[in-house]
């Protein structure tokens, strides 16, 4: 092989070397059947993917399904956003039923706030309401709280308890003011 420099015009010469030839004659040499090895691992990738398809048609894909109930990540969640307590929670998970949105937009949702705040409204006069008896007074709800009132204020559905009653404790009163 002969090279010429440009610059100083000089011939350089190189001999060929046996070496180089070897590698010729290897890659010459080499008479692997190409066609079959392809046919091969088209054959394999055939059955990878039938067993593929197999095994997913038993299964079926696993999407994460709307449970009906708050997982410890909504709670947990909701109890950063202001909501907390077990009837606050049923609230939301009657809310998302309804809606059909996501945790996130309904808690941006100003309607849903203001359904919430009349919710706690309610709860919190519901527990400030005397609903059983309490040493120091009647309840509302009893027969003896309404017992002491007269009848026309006494409600209808109360009313045939307190007459009841109030026949009961005559019954029994004796004639002293002690018996």
């Amino acid at each position: 092989m002969i090279m010429e420099n440009q610059d100083e015009n000089e011939v350089v010469e190189e001999e060929f070397t046996p070496e180089e030839s070897e590698e010729t004659e290897e890659v010459e040499a080499d008479t692997t059947d190409w066609k079959a090895k392809a046919d091969e691992l088209q054959g394999r990738l055939k059955r990878a993917e039938t067993k593929l398809s197999k095994n997913s048609s038993n299964k079926p894909e696993s999407k994460p399904s709307k449970s009906n109930e708050l997982d410890y990540g909504a709670k947990a969640y909701l109890t950063a956003n202001g909501v907390k307590g077990a009837k606050e929670f049923e609230f939301v998970e009657q809310e998302l039923k309804k809606s059909g949105d996501d945790l996130d937009t309904l808690l941006e949702n100003d309607y849903f706030k203001q359904r919430l705040e009349n919710f706690r409204g309610l709860n919190k006069t519901s527990e400030a309401t005397i609903a059983g008896k309490r040493s120091g007074g009647a309840a509302i709800d009893s027969v003896d709280y309404w017992s002491t009132k007269p009848i026309e204020e006494v409600p209808l559905e109360m009313r045939s308890k307190v007459v009841n009653a109030k026949r009961a404790k005559e019954a029994t009163k004796g004639v002293f003011y002690n018996s």
